[in-house]
């Protein structure tokens, strides 16, 4: 019974590794790539764009005793902290922001927090206006008005706006 039992598990040995499944790679390949893998992972799930507010001065109308300066804000996105790759958004962001007024005459001012809802695939977007005015006396002193709105970025989630 031994003999027919060994002589039956040779017969069948070729049999047993012909059904066995392939092997892509030696076990220490795999895990080298699962590891990379979770890494990348884990890079794609802390990697946010940097985004910078920028200010471009779209209208200017002044005289000795009047300046007015218009401003478009524009929220810009780079893949680097310094700013120099351009990057578009892979998905839709909240983008929080400070809208400042102040008043130069009076020496005060008024924050408002504001958010824009910005679409996935662009790299620059609108954001707001803002406004300088000032008016002088005869003597170069602020006379009747002197304000500004200008905004600002805040923190928020799916962009990095720090230096």
């Amino acid at each position: 019974m031994n003999r027919t039992f060994l002589a039956a598990t040779f017969a069948l040995l070729p049999l047993m590794y012909a059904c066995q499944p392939e092997m892509d790679a030696p076990a220490e390949q795999k895990t080298e790539v699962v590891a990379s893998s979770v890494v990348d992972s884990r890079a794609a799930l802390t990697s946010v764009p940097f985004v910078t507010l920028e200010a471009v001065e779209t209208a200017r109308y002044q005289d000795t005793y009047y300046v007015h300066v218009e401003t478009a804000y524009y929220a810009t996105f780079w893949a680097d902290r310094a700013r120099s790759i351009p990057v578009n958004l892979s998905s839709a962001v909240q983008l929080n922001y400070l809208s400042t007024f102040y008043d130069y005459k009076y020496n005060t001012s008024m924050r408002t927090n504001r958010s824009a809802n910005l679409a996935a695939g662009g790299h620059s977007y609108y954001i707001g206006s803002g406004v300088y005015e000032c008016d002088y006396d005869a003597n170069g002193n602020i006379d009747h008005r002197c304000d500004e709105t200008y905004l600002t970025l805040r923190t928020g989630t799916g962009y990095d706006g720090s230096w």
